[in-house]
C-alpha cells in the first residue's frame, strides 16, 4: 500500500507484507516473492519500481482495477505515528483472491511469512493456510494483543501449525503465552516497542532490551521490520538470542528516517 504522511504532505511505498519482503531481502534472505495486489495507478506502478529495485519477485504481485490501498499517519514527537480513524483505505486489497496458480508458487517457497487476519474470514492468507499442501515453515503476524481481547483461545488455536509467531504485547502478553511455549513446536515472540522483545522458548523468557536511538524519526515499519531481520537470522542461525539482537538492530535502524523502507 502507500503510506501518507498528512504532517509531511509525502508518500511512501509500505505495508505490513511489502515491509516484510523488503527487509527480509536486505537481511540476506537467499529469495523472497510478494503475493499481493496493486491497482492500475501510480500507485501500483510505485509499488513495482521499488520491488524491482530491491530484487524482489513480483510475478505474483497482481494488477485490479482500482485504486492501491492507502493508509494515513501522522508522526508525533519522538517517532511515535498515529494512525487517524477512517485513514486505512484497502481499496483493491478487498478484491485480492488467490488462485491455483498463486498456491503453486508460495508451494514453492521454504517460509512462508503472513498477517494473520481474523477480521476477514476469505483472507489470502486463510485461503493458503487452508488449501496449501506446504512442507515449509509458517510465519505469522498476530498483530496487536488488546485486538485478541476475551478471545484469546482463538489466538492459542492458531499456533501449532506455526514455525514462528509475532504479536505485539506487553507483560499480561507474556504471562499468558509463556506456558503455551512448552506445548507447542514452533517458537513466539512478544515486541514490547521502545520496552524491548521477548522470546518465548519452552516456557522461559528471553528478553532483548530495545537499542536506544538518540534522535528517533519515525516507528512506522519497525514491527516488521524486526520481524524479517528475526525470521532470517533465526531460520538462517539457529540462534534466538542472535535473531533476536538482530531484530532489534534493523528496527533501530528503520526509526531512523521516515518511510519504512526508505
Amino acid at each position: 500500500m502507500i503510506d501518507h504522511y498528512l504532517n509531511l504532505n509525502r508518500s511512501f511505498v509500505g505495508g505490513i507484507s511489502f515491509n516484510m519482503a523488503v527487509n527480509a531481502k536486505r537481511c540476506g534472505a537467499d529469495a523472497v516473492s510478494l503475493v499481493s495486489c496493486v491497482g492500475a495507478d501510480e500507485g501500483g506502478r510505485r509499488v513495482f519500481d521499488k520491488l524491482a529495485q530491491e530484487g524482489i519477485d513480483a510475478s505474483h504481485v497482481a494488477v485490479l482495477a482500482g485504486e492501491t490501498a492507502r493508509i494515513d499517519i501522522q508522526v508525533l514527537a519522538q517517532g511515535e505515528r498515529l494512525f487517524p480513524p477512517g485513514g486505512f483505505h484497502r481499496h483493491v486489497l478487498l478484491d485480492l483472491r488467490l488462485d491455483e496458480s498463486d498456491l503453486a508458487f508460495i508451494g514453492q517457497h521454504d517460509i512462508l511469512a503472513f498477517l494473520y487476519d481474523r477480521s476477514q474470514p476469505e483472507s489470502p492468507a486463510n485461503r493458503a493456510l487452508e488449501a496449501l499442501d506446504f512442507d515449509g515453515r509458517r510465519v505469522a503476524d498476530f498483530g496487536d494483543w488488546a485486538d485478541y481481547a476475551g478471545d484469546y483461545d482463538l489466538l492459542v488455536s492458531a499456533l501449532d501449525p506455526l514455525a514462528l509467531a509475532f504479536i505485539s504485547g506487553n507483560q499480561a502478553t507474556i504471562d499468558f503465552l509463556l506456558p503455551f511455549s512448552l506445548g507447542v513446536d514452533g517458537l513466539i515472540v512478544v515486541t514490547l516497542g521502545p520496552d524491548g522483545s521477548v522470546a518465548l522458548v519452552d516456557g522461559t523468557p528471553l528478553f532483548q532490551p530495545a537499542q536506544v536511538v538518540p534522535n528517533p524519526v519515525d516507528s512506522t515499519g519497525c514491527g516488521d521490520a524486526f520481524q524479517a531481520a528475526f525470521t532470517v537470522a533465526y531460520f538462517s542461525t539457529g540462534s534466538v538470542e542472535q535473531a533476536l539482537r538482530r531484530g532489534t538492530a534493523r528496527a533501530a535502524a528503520v526509526l531512523q528516517h521516515y518511510g519504512a523502507t526508505q
